[in-house]
């Protein structure tokens, strides 16, 4: 039982049931487990739910954080050539719009910060 261990890019060729199969068991390992699990992806949406995020350019960090501060830094992300989770670049256009709705990472997280608008 390893202490440790990584997943590099291992949902990328596969399809949304294969994808979220390999992520459920990465979270059991972590969760239930204890093993602390390091996950190298280029999906973003898989990223909202990690503990810390690094963001590596060229070989260094340029980013680093909760994910809640990483993805704040849509321009950053942007220059690196990486997205943003679709709903923390919903949260940027409709704050730009004048609607704050703070930080919302995932569909759950936004529809409850949308249903308390008044």
């Amino acid at each position: 039982k390893p202490e440790i261990i990584i997943f590099d890019e291992s949902t990328a060729m596969l399809d949304p049931v294969g994808r979220r199969d390999i992520f459920a068991l990465a979270k059991k390992l972590d969760s239930k487990d204890g093993i602390t699990v390091v996950w190298i992806t280029h999906f973003m949406e898989e990223a909202v739910s990690a503990d810390r995020l690094i963001v590596m350019d060229s070989g260094t960090i340029a980013l680093e954080g909760d994910p809640d501060d990483v993805f704040r830094d849509t321009e950053r992300l942007r220059a690196l050539g990486l997205d943003v989770p679709e709903m923390a670049y919903l949260s940027l256009l409709l704050k730009e719009e004048g609607i704050d709705v703070g930080s919302a990472l995932t569909l759950d997280e936004m529809a409850v910060k949308l249903c308390r608008l008044k």
